[in-house]
């Protein structure tokens, strides 16, 4: 899996508090994500039990259960990094509309290069 970006997860904790304790469970969790091969969520669950599904986005659960990492997941290649926040944070920003996790995904460049161009005569 592609983590984009992990200078996200840098950000977080060079501001964070307790930035030892964030630093070293965001860097076991970004070693998790990127070696995992997930088709779907069902796989992501496997390996994070604690995730769960937002509209189009998933909420991780990271050293135990102190911070929030907000992505979204284009299977089975891509997780975006959209947010991470600690647990207090989380339970008072609404998070949810500001991550767009209730708007569809963007479509696929590959999709849209693959569709025909409309040549503007009728067919018959």
């Amino acid at each position: 899996m592609h983590v984009i970006s992990r200078s996200r997860l840098r950000l977080f904790w060079k501001t964070c508090r307790n930035r030892v304790d964030a630093e070293r469970a965001l860097s076991a969790w970004y070693k998790i994500a990127s070696k995992a091969e997930w088709a779907n969520f069902a796989g992501l669950k496997q390996t994070f039990g604690s995730a769960d599904q937002v509209g189009n986005c998933v909420v991780f659960d990271v050293g135990n259960n102190r911070y929030r990492l907000i992505g979204r997941v284009f299977y089975p290649h891509r997780l975006y990094v959209l947010r991470v926040m600690d647990h207090d944070e989380y339970d008072r920003v609404p998070w949810a509309s500001q991550c767009g996790c209730h708007s569809p995904p963007p479509k696929s460049r590959t999709l849209l290069a693959k569709r025909p161009a409309h040549t503007g005569r009728k067919r018959r």
